[in-house]
């Protein structure tokens, strides 16, 4: 039986002297299940350190939330915030204040009941600012291009993806400047299903063990749902994959354009699949661990009592979205809170809230 993924597995690659560190928060978990339950935990974390792992491009440093721009007598600021997908409840939430360093993502995890088919929601989150400045009219256009160039430098985290861009125009004793601000992955969140009789409330731990794989060291047993594959592909989401300006910027329908996944398949025709937020269905590689071949992570399904790895056709299109470090295409609303919800049966574009 193949359940769709919506909208997952590296195995642990040696590590570069730029991976990740992908920290995984637990404190959103209200339901406990994660302390309750090391080897789930486990999992996931072994999920987040693979992912970081493949992620061999230098991430900036973010220092802090605000950026400012002076020019003379005259100052202009972004004052930034990311709206977070509670895991535990689906509820967005604000995060006003945040710094993080070099090469450092952070996902909040939790559990909670979702509908019909769906096993896991993740996806970065949405960035949004409040803008303000003083000073002098003949002098705004100069602040605002310095404080622009300020957050891009940090914000955009350096290189690729583009999370989101934001673009508006502010005036000041008559003169109005224009701005356009991006962002890069920083903040995501990862929910797994708790409710797999869709009753609505979240089931026992004994069900639960019945309905998912907890531990990422043994073969998948049958008629379950490997925690550790559905762990990679959500948090692969969270930095982009599927649900970005870079990416949105990188395909036209099922055609992808990166450099990368051409080199290896020798053509990016119908390689994306046809809700354009995964790899094509079906699509086949071979794993990066021992060169069997599987069909990607981050196609649109899995089977269950199956476990995936990374494979070349990921870590192309990985790289492909860190190849390009500004966007062409694409805007978000500012204050936009961006989730992604993956469903086994369809893949549902990100809200904008």
């Amino acid at each position: 039986m193949r359940w769709p993924f919506a909208l997952c597995a590296l195995l642990v690659l040696a590590l570069s002297a730029h991976a990740a560190i992908v920290t995984v928060d637990y404190s959103l978990d209200t339901g406990s299940l994660f302390s309750s339950n090391p080897t789930a935990k486990a999992a996931v974390e072994a999920a987040a350190a693979d992912i970081g792992n493949a992620i061999t491009h230098s991430l900036g440093a973010v220092p802090t939330d605000i950026y400012s721009g002076t020019n003379g007598s005259t100052t202009a600021q972004f004052d930034w915030k990311f709206n977070v997908t509670n895991p535990s409840t689906g509820a967005i939430f604000t995060q006003n204040t945040f710094s993080f360093s070099v090469n450092s993502l952070t996902v909040y995890a939790g559990w909670r009941p979702l509908t019909g088919l769906t096993l896991g929601v993740g996806g970065p989150a949405g960035g949004g600012f409040t803008f303000s400045g003083t000073g002098s009219a003949s002098q705004w256009v100069g602040a605002v291009a310095a404080a622009e160039s300020a957050s891009n430098a940090a914000m955009s985290r350096r290189i690729g993806p583009v999370i989101g861009r934001l673009s508006g125009s502010s005036t000041l004793g008559g003169t109005t400047a224009n701005y356009s601000v991006r962002y890069g992955p920083m903040l995501g969140s990862l929910s797994l299903d708790s409710d797999s009789d869709n009753d609505g409330s979240a089931d026992s731990a004994a069900v639960l063990a019945n309905y998912w794989h907890y531990d990422h060291t043994t073969a998948v047993a049958a008629g379950k749902n490997d925690l550790y594959s559905v762990a990679l592909h959500e948090i692969l989401h969270g930095i982009g994959f599927g649900v970005s300006d870079t990416w949105d910027s990188l395909h036209s329908g099922t055609t992808w354009t990166g450099q990368n996944v051409i080199a290896l398949q020798g053509t990016g025709a119908n390689m994306v699949s046809a809700d354009g937020g995964h790899i094509a269905s079906g699509a086949m590689s071979t794993r990066i661990s021992d060169g069997v071949a599987q069909e990607a992570v981050m196609d649109p399904s899995l089977t269950v009592g199956t476990r995936k790895y990374l494979t070349q056709l990921d870590l192309a299109f990985l790289n492909d979205l860190f190849s390009i470090p500004e966007p062409s295409s694409g805007m978000l609303a500012a204050a936009a809170g961006l989730f992604l919800l993956l469903n086994r049966r369809r893949h549902a574009r990100p809200a904008l809230a």
